[in-house]
């Protein structure tokens, strides 16, 4: 039997996980502020969220990425080398084409491509910390997914919409380029050898795996706290008269409180078990979602609204590392773990664009109030379904 793969180190997983997610920053964040600013239409502008479907589908091709790679670079730093690589060359790229109408096709077949890149070497990061880390190393390779993508998106969008207006928009993509590229330099420098002998990944075989089922429910819906809750907030602070900066200024607050709560995750699951960390997360959430129904009232002027989305996000980060670690724990114990773990991951994607979807449609139905109370409902039952997927002897 071949050995193992070497284990990398945290910086390494960390830089991947962080530069995952500059590529959709840029998409979501960015991409639809320049490309109307030169000129596009919104009907053109509206093909920029099929960014993500890279990431609901990845599960398709996720054992191609298991079973075939080139020997020399080895199993997981094929992968790994060659999308970060077209990562790089999509950003370059894109720096060398002017941000306008007459380009928006181009541009944005280039972000759909380095889109997919990051999704296809996301499976080989997370089948690389699923068979190469356990306990505390494993919890803290989480910390880094959650909130180094979390970070990597700000940068990719927020930060690269304030770094371009100083240094222009060719100037803020090489940034990027440059910034992808620097993730590539300690994988070059890791050795990882030959993996373990192995069956050929299969998703039917991700599929019939005792417990299974439980875990693909708890992916479905787990995340949909936050992002229905942020999505119906965010339009809410628009009714009630909030400037678009006022907004982004909120949600970059969030996204630094998921940042944070992700290292405080990662401390709990040494003490904890991840389904108290899971449940904790949850009803932490539930409450910041119960904060916002005084916001509807008009209640609380501008720190309530503030209150809210620390509470809802860091209630989500704290959930989304547990949730992470036990399913990569699962994932590394199948002997597929970037199947697996891809698996699961497509069922949440699946699952927050649902429920993102379906919550502002809630609330056009039901108005702000009494939508947020059925989200505060349905959050009693994604507490339940938690509870149920990570009971004793369930996976």
């Amino acid at each position: 039997m071949s050995r193992p793969p070497a284990a990398p180190g945290l910086g390494l997983i960390g830089a991947l996980y962080v530069t995952q997610g500059i590529p959709l920053g840029f998409a979501f964040e960015a991409l639809p502020v320049l490309l109307r600013a030169g000129g596009a239409d919104l009907d053109l502008i509206a093909l920029v969220p099929l960014a993500g479907m890279p990431w609901i589908v990845k599960l398709f091709w996720a054992p191609l990425v298991e079973n075939r790679w080139i020997g020399a670079l080895g199993r997981r730093r094929t992968w790994i080398v060659t999308m970060q690589g077209l990562m790089v060359l999509c950003m370059a790229a894109l720096a060398a084409l002017p941000m306008t109408a007459a380009a928006a096709p181009a541009i944005i077949a280039l972000v759909l491509v380095a889109a997919l890149a990051g999704a296809t070497q996301d499976t080989a990061t997370d089948g690389l910390a699923a068979e190469s880390l356990r306990g505390s190393r494993l919890a803290l390779a989480n910390a880094f997914q959650i909130g180094g993508m979390m970070a990597g998106f700000m940068a990719g969008g927020a930060g690269f919409l304030i770094l371009a207006d100083g240094i222009g928009t060719a100037g803020g993509l090489l940034v990027l380029a440059l910034a992808l590229a620097a993730a590539l330099v300690p994988v070059l420098l890791w050795s990882e050898g030959a993996p373990a002998a192995a069956a050929p990944a299969r998703l039917a075989a991700g599929l019939r795996r005792p417990g299974v089922l439980r875990l693909l429910a708890l992916a479905a819906v787990y995340a949909t706290l936050q992002t229905a809750g942020g999505g119906v907030s965010r339009l809410l602070l628009v009714d009630h008269g909030w400037s678009m900066a006022a907004i982004g200024a909120l949600s970059l607050v969030g996204g630094l409180a998921m940042i944070a709560a992700s290292p405080v995750a990662a401390r709990l699951l040494t003490v904890f078990s991840p389904r108290g960390v899971i449940v904790a997360g949850l009803l932490l959430a539930g409450l910041g979602l119960g904060l916002w129904l005084p916001v509807a009232q008009g209640w609380g002027g501008t720190w309530l609204p503030h209150a809210a989305i620390v509470v809802l996000s860091a209630g989500a980060g704290l959930a989304a590392v547990a949730v992470s670690t036990l399913f990569m724990g699962f994932a590394g114990r199948g002997g597929q773990a970037g199947t697996d773990f891809t698996l699961l991951q497509s069922a949440q994607v699946l699952g927050e664009t649902a429920a993102g979807s379906l919550a502002v449609a809630l609330a056009g139905a039901l108005g702000y109030r009494d939508g947020l109370l059925v989200l505060l409902a349905w959050a009693l039952v994604v507490v339940a379904i938690a509870r149920r997927a990570t009971a004793k002897g369930k996976h």
